[in-house]
């Protein structure tokens, strides 16, 4: 059988999968509170705790007190769970029969199209979900049914649940499944239309959505737990997250690369070339923000069933 030319085929141009070309979850790995950490050899962190140990007190007149250190100063150390590497071979053969489609660089751009950043962006929205739970043990997330109706209820409660533990307003933001923005996005229509035509009618929400950044995810992206052990897969028992708000910079998201390597074609690799690479990674809520982020889920939509339709 002949070697299908698939820079004939098409022109030079690989076919890719629909994913954007950053991190649906990007914001979040640039987390503003990386700064605050340090490694501490291969796969440890290191974060700052600074404690004040006493406020104000009354002054006595005529009183000399002793001055003391009224603060200390700690280290939390975390070790990144998170060891994941990727190799592959290629063949020098299938480079120059494909008019180089089958290159390691194309190979790689595939691989973080369709594998890294999925696995990642799924890392990120199930971890953060999963700490909120494990560090904050009376949190329950809000699993109501939503419409128009509730909606933006269920939005301002929760901005105003993060307003009483004195979240900063500043860097929230609201992450949403597609199907969630739609609702918000009626919702939000509906609640405009009744400003307008009554200013004093108090049926309102007490805060815009413009307030906050939306961002859309995909349903499939964003669930409290999934399977990695290959790559990254939906998860049997899973919840969906329909909406998470967060005040970015309440957790960490440390990456470090151990080993990026490439090899020529040796007789080690069979007379291939070899591409491996290996890193750490972890997204940690730091545990004195957990008032930070909120959360509601429900139950995972089930997929269309397969067509028993023979056409006929």
């Amino acid at each position: 059988m002949p070697t299908v030319n698939y820079a004939d085929a098409y022109q030079k141009s690989i076919e890719e999968a629909y994913y954007p070309t950053a991190l649906y979850s990007a914001d979040l790995w640039n987390s503003p509170s990386n700064g605050l950490y340090s490694f501490d050899g291969a796969k440890h962190i290191k974060v700052p705790k600074l404690t004040i140990e006493h406020g104000r007190r009354d002054r006595a007149r005529r009183t000399v007190t002793t001055p003391q250190a009224n603060y200390s100063n700690d280290w939390i150390s975390y070790e990144l769970t998170q060891e994941r590497y990727w190799d592959t071979l290629v063949d020098p053969l299938d480079i120059d029969e494909s008019n180089y489609v089958v290159s390691i660089a194309n190979i790689t751009k595939q691989f973080n199209l369709d594998q890294k950043m999925p696995e990642m962006d799924r890392y990120m929205f199930s971890k953060l979900y999963q700490d909120k739970v494990k560090f904050d043990p009376a949190y329950k997330a809000n699993t109501d049914a939503i419409d128009e109706k509730n909606a933006l209820k269920l939005f301002d409660d929760m901005m105003a649940q993060m307003d009483d533990k004195r979240v900063a307003m500043q860097n929230r933001v609201l992450y949403v499944t597609p199907k969630m923005n739609s609702i918000l996005k009626r919702a939000d229509a509906v609640n405009r239309t009744v400003v307008l035509s009554n200013a004093k009618s108090l049926d309102r929400s007490v805060y815009s959505l413009d307030d906050v950044t939306i961002n859309v995810v995909p349903a499939d992206l964003m669930q409290t737990d999934f399977d990695f052990t290959d790559g990254s897969k939906v998860k049997s028992g899973a919840k969906q997250i329909d909406m998470m708000l967060i005040n970015n910079g309440v957790q960490l998201a440390p990456q470090k690369y151990s080993f990026v390597g490439f090899d020529e074609p040796s007789a080690a690799s069979a007379g291939n070339y070899l591409y491996y690479e290996d890193a750490y990674y972890d997204v940690l809520l730091i545990q004195s923000r957990t008032a930070g982020i909120d959360f509601h889920v429900s139950d995972v939509a089930s997929a269309p069933a397969a067509s028993t339709s023979t056409g006929q």
